[in-house]
C-alpha cells in the first residue's frame, strides 16, 4: 500500500516540478542574451553578434525588474534542436514572446 502511494505521488507532482514557467520565443532576431537585469549585461557566449534564431526557446524560472524597472526573464536557453544551450541567463522581456 505505500509503495503503491508514493508511486503515485511521485507521479502527481514530477511534472509540476519540472515546469518552472512559461516557454518563450524570441520576438525578433535581435533579442539578447544577457548575464545580468542590465540591458549591456551580453552574455559572454553571446558577444561577437551571435544571434538567436526564431526557433530558440526560454525556458523562464523566474522575472525580477531594475533599478529603472525594466522586466527580464531568468531561465535556461534551448537551441533549435531543444538541446539545452546555456543555463541561467537574463532576457529582457519585451524581446520575447511567451506561450500560455
Amino acid at each position: 500500500m505505500n509503495k503503491t502511494a508514493l508511486i503515485f505521488c511521485g507521479l502527481v507532482l514530477a511534472p509540476g516540478a519540472a515546469m518552472a514557467g512559461p516557454t518563450c520565443s524570441p520576438s525578433s532576431d535581435s533579442a539578447r542574451i544577457l548575464s545580468a537585469a542590465s540591458p549591456n549585461a551580453i552574455h559572454r557566449s553571446w558577444q561577437g553578434g551571435k544571434q538567436l534564431g526564431y526557433g530558440w526557446s526560454l525556458q523562464v524560472e523566474r522575472s525580477t525588474r531594475d533599478a529603472a524597472g525594466t522586466e527580464y526573464f531568468v531561465g535556461d536557453l534551448y537551441d533549435a534542436n531543444g538541446h539545452l544551450a546555456t543555463r541561467k541567463v537574463f532576457a529582457v522581456e519585451s524581446e520575447w514572446d511567451c506561450g500560455p
